[in-house]
């Protein structure tokens, strides 16, 4: 046989066999199987997006397939969408999928409709496939966390992990656990186990990062983020949780960019609509933002954040009614949220119910240190009552120059917990925090004490315990300890709560040089904060970097605005100091026209007049004015006794900087006694 006719015979073979390679995957094609083997691959890879599509195409193909259906309800399980799930289980069983291999993959999908009951009794049943024990102990486990039952739930995940000591989900689940209680350095500890195990899996890596942003902050979270998305770029809980942390430290359009990818994987998330109406909201655009709202549909309604926003978006409008409705269930959920609680006594006082708006702010106006915009509202709403005299007092302590340190909320509850029975297990922090901080509410700092050193001992792990410690400490002026206290709880969760906390405690405790330490590493890691800034711009002016204070105090104002009459003030103060006379004018006129009672705010506007040059009487009066109203406040009577000396009242002089130069430990001593000398 020639060569050029074997050739011949070998070309028509293999157009025969590929014709019938062509044929068959046609006929797979056709059937579904193909599109049925790729999902089921991209379902093994843990990528359950194209595995839906692959098995919508192998559904379509061979709608009878009960293996075709099952799997399609296991990646919509991946992809939170339990009703399609069950849809998807109960058409398998009706084509033939026995109920028990369907079992486990039921009750995740119930789970995720929020059925916890039923997911429950599909776990349990009793015929539960040996192999698909594990994967139910797991879902049992997540099934009594939604129910509050944790006792069932730890042991539950005991016994998995004792018999499956590697399996990578059950850490993860035991992490969140340990979260929910309070428990973060036990959570820590299982999400590392869950790294180790699983470099690459990236709901361990999640876990990990949403730990690290409280342990550290928002910038020590961010890698652990990146990781995550290396892993699963596709992972909608992962996006959801790193634009969140990007809007926190103050990175709009990185936020702006993750929520767009979000919406291009789910068009309907509402986390991803609501993120972009908060940032519409703060950039001023209320239309926006409520539009931005509006294609939540509703389904996070039942959230602080919100009810926060509808909130303020009413109040923008001037629809006080509208206000109220959104912000009384917020308030009466979280009875410690301040700003809620101030926004909605500001929607009572719009609409008139002045006695509501009283009730409302009565727990604020009774700690030490409300502000004085509180102060000044609670009285302006006593006023409408009739209340001249608690109208007074509550305007005379809004222009006290000096704020009391913080302490808890003291209401009718916390009088009754204080006088009731101590709850019978010391460990439990959700029974003894109440507790302590009612017992601290009514003075019993001995017994605060007492049972807040129990709680930490208990709760090595849980900051929330060791920062009640730190309050009880605090209250019996033992700032040093209580800083440690606190510095225990920072070691775990190092959030704002904690922060404030320990610069409070370590200036109570004469270490300044600490406090600052924890103002710049707080700010490393959440630069947008707007509490700290102000802290941060406190030490910069003490510290005279007045450069510095200034574009700390320009960064809080575009964050708050223009009607935080102490924050103008301050504005007023570093902008004379860097020599910018005509905004120094701006920002003091302002403070005062907001707050023309405060005795600080009178005193740096008639300050700024006398470093500018302003020529007349007004300087001097405004700073006669603020001594009158804080007689013995040094500052004050400094600044009063260079206006006099200014303005050749040398008598008057005299005797306002030696009030000045006879407090002791005033900062600005020596330069009272330098203008006494140059008289």
């Amino acid at each position: 046989m020639s060569r050029a006719r074997i050739v011949l015979i070998v070309a028509i073979l293999s157009l025969l066999l590929g014709a019938a390679a062509l044929w068959q995957w046609r006929a797979h094609e056709r059937d579904g199987s193909a599109a049925l083997a790729r999902g089921l691959t991209a379902l093994d890879k843990g990528d359950a997006r194209t595995a839906r599509v692959e098995l919508m195409n192998a559904i379509k193909a061979d709608p009878r397939s009960a293996v075709a259906r099952a799997a399609q309800a296991r990646a919509l399980v991946e992809l939170g969408d339990g009703a399609g799930a069950q849809a998807e289980i109960e058409r398998a069983r009706k084509l033939g999928a026995a109920a028990a291999e369907t079992r486990e993959l039921m009750a995740q999908a119930l789970l995720l409709q929020g059925e916890a009951d039923a997911a429950l009794r599909e776990a349990r049943a009793p015929d539960v496939p040996a192999a698909q024990s594990l994967a139910a102990a797991r879902t049992i486990a997540r099934a009594a966390m939604a129910q509050g039952d944790v006792g069932t739930a730890q042991s539950v995940l005991a016994r998995a992990l004792d018999g499956s000591p590697n399996d990578v989900e059950s850490w993860v689940i035991l992490g969140r656990l340990r979260l929910t209680t309070g428990d973060q350095a036990g959570a820590i500890g299982a999400a590392d186990r869950a790294v180790a195990l699983a470099p690459t899996n990236g709901k361990a890596l999640t876990l990990r990062a949403e730990l690290t942003r409280g342990q550290y902050g928002l910038t020590a979270s961010r890698p652990w983020f990146e990781r995550a998305l290396a892993a699963n770029p596709e992972s909608v809980p992962t996006l959801e949780q790193y634009a969140a942390t990007l809007a926190d430290a103050g990175e709009a359009g990185a936020m702006l960019s993750l929520t767009r990818r979000i919406l291009a994987l789910e068009p309907d998330n509402p986390r991803a609509w609501m993120m972009q109406a908060v940032m519409a909201a703060r950039a001023g655009k209320a239309d926006l933002a409520r539009a931005l709202l509006a294609r939540t549909q509703g389904r996070l309604d039942g959230e602080p954040a919100t009810m926060l926003v509808r909130g303020v978006l009413h109040l923008q409008e001037g629809n006080a009614v509208l206000a109220a409705e959104a912000l009384a269930p917020l308030v009466a959920m979280q009875p410690d949220n301040r700003p809620g609680r101030v926004l909605l006594a500001r929607a009572y006082q719009m609409g008139g119910d002045m006695q509501a708006a009283a009730m409302t702010l009565a727990p604020i106006v009774a700690q030490r240190d409300a502000d004085p915009y509180v102060l000044t509202l609670a009285g302006r709403v006593q006023e409408a009552l009739g209340n001249r005299a608690m109208a007074a007092d509550m305007l005379a302590r809004a222009a006290w120059p000096v704020r009391a340190s913080a302490d808890p909320f003291a209401g009718p509850r916390d009088r009754q917990l204080a006088d009731g029975p101590a709850p019978a297990n010391t460990g439990t922090a959700r029974d003894n925090i109440p507790y302590i901080r009612a017992l601290l509410s009514t003075n019993r700092i001995d017994a605060a004490l007492e049972r807040a050193r129990l709680l930490s001992r208990a709760n090595a792990g849980a900051p929330d315990a060791w920062i009640a410690l730190g309050d009880t400490l605090g209250e019996a002026g033992r700032a040093g300890e209580a800083a440690r206290a606190y510095e225990s709880a920072a070691n775990i969760r190092f959030d704002r709560a904690v922060a404030l906390r320990l610069v409070a405690a370590w200036n109570r405790a004469d270490d300044p040089a600490r406090a600052t330490q924890i103002v710049q590493l707080f700010l490393t890691q959440n630069p947008a904060d707007s509490a700290m800034r102000r802290l941060a711009a406190a030490v910069a002016m003490n510290a005279r970097d007045w450069r510095g204070a200034r574009r700390m105090l320009q960064a809080v104002r575009t964050q708050l605005g223009d009607n935080d009459a102490l924050l103008m003030a301050d504005l007023a103060r570093a902008a004379v100091e860097t020599g910018d006379r005509a905004a120094a004018r701006a920002y003091a006129a302002h403070a005062y026209r907001l707050m023309p009672a405060n005795p600080m705010i009178a005193d740096i506007y008639g300050w700024t007049l006398l470093q500018t040059g302003e020529k007349g009487p007004a300087a001097v009066d405004l700073l006669e004015k603020a001594v009158a109203r804080a007689p013995g406040h040094p500052m004050l009577n400094l600044h009063l006794g260079q206006a006099y000396a200014a303005a050749g009242r040398k008598n008057e002089a005299k005797l306002a900087l030696g009030r000045a130069v006879a407090v002791r430990n005033f900062a600005g001593r020596q330069d009272a006694v330098n203008a006494l000398a140059a008289l």
